[in-house]
């Protein structure tokens, strides 16, 4: 039972990103962005998919928020940064080796989407404890801004 409904919440969680993403609850839309999330709870339910989703993690609305939070929160700072890169043409772009602490897939897969919706960085590859990033503008050394807090949090919530 307890996985159904972890499969429930995971899925309600991607229709609820489905939505936001196409700024539209009409009924394609909705239509459309079920699919997934159905087939992700009726194969969670039957026990032929395991995700690593424990009930306890969806309870934690603190460390949720903060993720968000911290999200929003890169996503401005590059829109600001990428902005005056494209104005004043100061790019230097490159890849950067960023160690990741992260063990769980769903934190994992988390924090690459967290680094690939922030404009001006795309993840390329996680391989092992390395994350390679393509930066519009390379930071010095290999943290990107605002990363290890965004890993602190989703090492809290996923380990």
């Amino acid at each position: 039972m307890a996985r159904t409904i972890s499969g429930l919440l995971s899925g309600g969680l991607l229709m609820g990103v489905w939505a936001a993403l196409w700024r539209s609850t009409d009924w394609p839309v909705l239509a459309s962005g079920l699919v997934f999330p159905l087939s992700l709870a009726a194969l969670t339910g039957l026990g032929r998919l395991g995700p690593d989703l424990p009930l306890r993690i969806w309870l934690r609305l603190d460390l949720w928020g903060a993720f968000l939070v911290l999200v929003a929160l890169r996503v401005t700072a590059a829109v600001i940064s990428t902005s005056w890169a494209v104005i004043s043409g100061g790019r230097s772009p490159g890849i950067v080796a960023v160690p990741v602490r992260l063990r769980s897939h769903m934190g994992r897969l988390l924090l690459l989407w967290a680094v690939t919706v922030t404009p001006g960085t795309i993840a390329l590859l996680l391989e092992g404890d390395l994350l390679y990033v393509h930066c519009l503008r390379r930071p010095p050394g290999a943290v990107l801004p605002g990363l290890p807090s965004l890993e602190g949090v989703l090492l809290r919530l996923w380990g």
